[in-house]
């Protein structure tokens, strides 16, 4: 269960899979889909980072959104609009797949350590409705860089002293 330290659920608290569900990531499989058909991707650098950006969207868990963590790489990969990434140019720690590219995603079940469910597509009519906004997703990402920066400062500052 993905809980923050109120109770309520969160993305970030996803960041270290339980134990069940490293035990089903060893037993698990995944496939090469090509993006940029359907969707493209987001890669977004570290995991924990595109976690809390999608904490401060706010995106539902449950909402159908199609999200996949690579453990082995400390990296988040969201769905987008076809052809909708070059927003987010610019974006440190951000690259996207689109039409030309593939992507490692979980077959049934879990998936692998290297392409895991966090949330998987729902299958309806509205298939819009289940990928992310990518100007929502970086304005997001930018607000966790800058809270990131002023912990930091705030901390340099106490060491200054």
């Amino acid at each position: 269960m993905a809980n923050s330290s109120n109770g309520a659920r969160t993305w970030a608290a996803l960041l270290d899979p339980a134990p069940e569900v490293l035990s089903g990531l060893r037993h698990g499989r995944c496939v090469w889909a090509a993006c940029g058909w359907s969707w493209d991707a987001v890669v977004i650098a570290p995991l924990q980072r595109g976690l809390e950006a999608l904490d401060v969207l706010p995106l539902d868990l449950d909402g159908g959104h199609t999200v996949i963590a690579d453990h082995a790489r400390h990296e988040l990969i969201v769905y987008i609009p076809c052809g909708t990434g070059a927003v987010l140019d610019g974006v440190q720690g951000v690259r996207v797949l689109g039409q030309g590219t593939d992507l490692l995603v979980p077959a049934g079940g879990y998936g692998t350590f290297v392409a895991a469910w966090l949330s998987g597509p729902h299958d309806t009519e509205a298939e819009d409705e289940q990928l992310i906004d990518p100007a929502r997703l970086k304005a997001a990402l930018l607000a966790v860089d800058t809270r990131h920066l002023a912990e930091a400062e705030t901390i340099e500052h106490a060491f200054a002293e």
